[in-house]
């Protein structure tokens, strides 16, 4: 997304992987350089930073806490890229991280501190930090994880990115007492839970901050000896061997399983650490319509002329806990036979004197079309319009489908169907 003031948050991500990336690449330091001066002259007197343009995650916005989850960030990004503790910009943060502390009650923002102060390699407040998330860690089955809320919802790319950030900040300052090995073990059991079968997880963010952590892990875990032979029994005896060994260890290998149905058998052998994986591909109509996202659809035009050009209007209404959305994305699938013109999206009932649901973004990926928004405020309805032009005549029309979702929060989606009016004329 493009902004004409600057983002804080994007800023920082951009100067952390740049800085990251100089290993294995060329970077001018002084691109680096220059996004670090720009962050510190966003800081403000009491040494945290402001936040400046739209940031789309929402759990880094407004507020004290989320002023210091900012800064929390921004702080740590520094930090990897090998600035100092006695840096001024570093430093008068840390102060202002400490002085805010008392203040911050979310689990998330604690977990980030956790980070940041390892980082700064503060062992007084990374004590106190791991003693507090320690008493609100959730262990299931064996597996050790942070939430928002304990009702047992599905989970959210938030909790994975939570998790990471205490796996990251355990692992990366000196061994905690009571917090070993074992310990960062039973995080990583249940990250590897919700990893995805192509190797990330539930949004962009969360993926970034788990496949650090898990980096850190693997580093740690690390032995130059062993093997192990993993052996996958069907539940018709059919039998599929995978051999890991020091010369194949980095080697993705996976095996397609014919039976769907019924219990596998999976067996290691051997001295090593592997991850094993199944993964289900299927496709089911979509739900009746639960999410936070209240959403309807519909297209009309003149269908009795040669090629119809028709205009898709989609509502969207954000019915969920918070008061705003981090950003929401709209993909609009054109009707078969008909092209989309992306230029042609409008939000018909705009507030002049508001930010909200504004369009920042217009894409086409494979010919649908995808609509990026600042953000909705809860209960207020928003209307979007584009044109459809047919270019090729097609049989038994289907309807169109539109799914709309919360970029950061992926468990907030809304599905809805439009059909052709031409049906029908």
């Amino acid at each position: 997304m493009n902004d004409a003031s600057g983002n804080t948050w994007l800023t920082a991500f951009v100067m952390k992987s740049f800085g990251s990336a100089k290993r294995y690449t060329f970077i001018d330091q002084t691109v680096v350089d220059q996004a670090k001066a720009w962050l510190g002259q966003q800081q403000q007197a009491n040494g945290c930073f402001a936040s400046v343009g739209q940031l789309f995650h929402t759990d880094m916005q407004g507020g004290v806490n989320d002023e210091v989850t900012l800064s929390a960030y921004i702080t740590a990004a520094m930090l990897e890229l090998n600035y100092t503790i006695t840096d001024p910009v570093v430093n008068s943060s840390l102060t202002c991280l400490r002085n805010a502390y008392t203040q911050v009650n979310a689990t998330y923002a604690k977990a980030l501190l956790f980070y940041t102060f390892t980082l700064a390699g503060d062992q007084a407040m990374r004590n106190t930090l791991i003693s507090d998330l320690d008493s609100k860690a959730i262990i299931s089955g064996g597996r050790r994880y942070w939430s928002r809320v304990n009702d047992g919802s599905v989970t959210d790319s938030l909790e994975i990115e939570m998790t990471s950030y205490v796996l990251l900040a355990v692992m990366s300052g000196p061994q905690l007492s009571a917090f070993g090995l074992g310990y960062s073990t039973s995080i990583v059991q249940w990250l590897s839970q919700h990893q995805n079968a192509f190797g990330g997880f539930a949004s962009t963010q969360d993926t970034v901050v788990a496949l650090q952590a898990l980096a850190k892990y693997s580093v740690a875990t690390y032995s130059p000896a062993g093997a192990v032979t993993v052996t996958i029994t069907s539940p018709s005896g059919v039998i599929n061997t995978f051999n890991i060994n020091q010369s194949n260890r980095l080697l993705y290998q996976e095996t397609q399983l014919e039976e769907v149905d019924g219990d596998y058998n999976v067996k290691a052998e051997g001295t090593g650490c592997v991850y094993v994986q199944f993964t289900l591909h299927y496709n089911i109509p979509p739900s009746p319509d639960r999410s936070s996202f209240i959403v309807s659809a519909s297209a009309s035009g003149n269908c009795r002329v040669p090629k119809p050009s028709l205009t898709v209007t989609v509502t969207v209404i954000y019915n969920g806990k918070r008061p705003t959305t981090n950003m929401v994305v709209i993909e609009v699938r054109p009707l078969s036979g008909f092209t989309a013109d992306k230029t042609s999206v409008t939000l018909s009932n705009a507030d002049p004197n508001s930010a909200d649901g504004v369009v920042k973004r217009v894409d086409e990926i494979e010919g649908n079309v995808i609509i990026y928004l600042d953000g909705l405020t809860k209960g207020i309805e928003k209307e979007y319009t584009l044109t459809i032009v047919q270019d090729d005549r097609v049989e038994n029309l289907q309807p169109g489908i539109v799914k709309v979702y919360d970029y950061y929060e992926i468990g907030d989606v809304a599905v809805t169907e439009y059909p052709s009016p031409c049906l029908v004329q």
